[in-house]
């Protein structure tokens, strides 16, 4: 990093962004290559300038405390990178707020539940920074403002796309603090085969209120998501993304690999009434499949449980 100090910002410090925040700001609190950036607000925000971001991960907690903790873009001021870990609604909010801390080559790196945030970005910020797609495999929650609990999947994360040489000193930061990153030369099929999982769990579960287990166990619910699965696949395919031959099998072997009781993001805001990913996990495969003109029937019958279920949010 040529002893040039680097500022890595990470906006949205709830069950991602503390996932990936908490390693960062442990490993660089004393080393002053690179400065370490919470950015957040409200009572998260007060509670980490107070006590510090609390992180809960296999039965072990840290309390962790990052350079600065700020939702203020003049004292944060322009950063080399910047992880965008909020939801996917607040994914051009968040542009539009920090574009000042956003520089030409600043690194922008969205972790958002869609397949299509770089369109977003470049929407926004035609010309700011340097995209770097990516997705991250992890259930991690926020348990109250400023307590994140990691509680499990691989907690693997993955980026790529336009800038790779530039990207060397950040992949090399990240991997530094202990998280398990790779950088991907083809981050769209990598997006794809992770959407060909999220979009029909999220889906499945919110509308049969099940967990990971209980769709695991349940041969009924499995063939939806199976179905649902292929129409994500031949929808990937009509994006000229054309996902390996296993990519339906793999997915569905995921769904064991996090604990029985898990439950997806989409899920727990539906449950707690709260704004919800359901735009861009379910409504945005059934416009760009009827764009394409591919039928998504199953994606239609869950959406119209959805619906049913969820009236005022559905």
């Amino acid at each position: 990093m040529a002893n040039i100090k680097k500022r890595i910002g990470i906006v949205g410090i709830g069950g991602v962004g503390g996932f990936i925040g908490a390693p960062l700001a442990a490993f660089y609190a004393h080393r002053p290559e690179v400065e370490i950036v919470f950015i957040c607000r409200g009572e998260t925000l007060q509670s980490i300038q107070q006590q510090g971001l609390v992180f809960r991960s296999a039965g072990q907690e840290q309390t962790v405390k990052p350079a600065l903790a700020s939702d203020d873009p003049a004292a944060i001021g322009q950063l080399d990178a910047l992880f965008i870990c909020t939801k996917s609604y607040a994914l051009a909010e968040v542009l539009h707020t920090y574009s000042d801390c956003i520089g030409p080559d600043t690194l922008l790196v969205p972790l958002q539940n869609m397949v299509h945030a770089a369109e977003v970005i470049r929407q926004v910020l035609p010309a700011k920074g340097r995209v770097l797609e990516g997705c991250i495999y992890v259930v991690s929650n926020m348990a109250a403002p400023g307590v994140v609990e990691h509680k499990g999947g691989p907690g693997k994360v993955y980026i790529g796309g336009e800038a790779p040489e530039s990207a060397a000193w950040l992949v090399k930061a990240i991997r530094a603090a202990g998280v398990d990153l790779s950088f991907s030369h083809n981050i769209k099929e990598v997006l794809w085969q992770k959407y060909l999982f999220l979009s029909p769990v999220a889906a499945v579960t919110t509308a049969y209120q099940v967990t990971f287990g209980a769709i695991a166990a349940d041969a009924a619910l499995l063939e939806v998501l199976h179905f649902m699965m292929l129409e994500i696949n031949a929808l990937a395919s009509a994006t000229g993304v054309n996902l390996p031959e296993e990519s339906v099998a793999t997915a569905k072997a995921l769904l064991t690999k996090f604990p029985a009781e898990s439950k997806t993001s989409m899920q727990l805001d539906f449950e707690q009434h709260l704004r919800n990913e359901k735009p861009f996990l379910v409504d945005y495969v059934l416009a760009k499949a009827k764009e394409a003109g591919i039928p998504a029937v199953a994606y239609e019958q869950v959406n119209e449980k959805i619906t049913a279920l969820y009236p005022a949010l559905g």
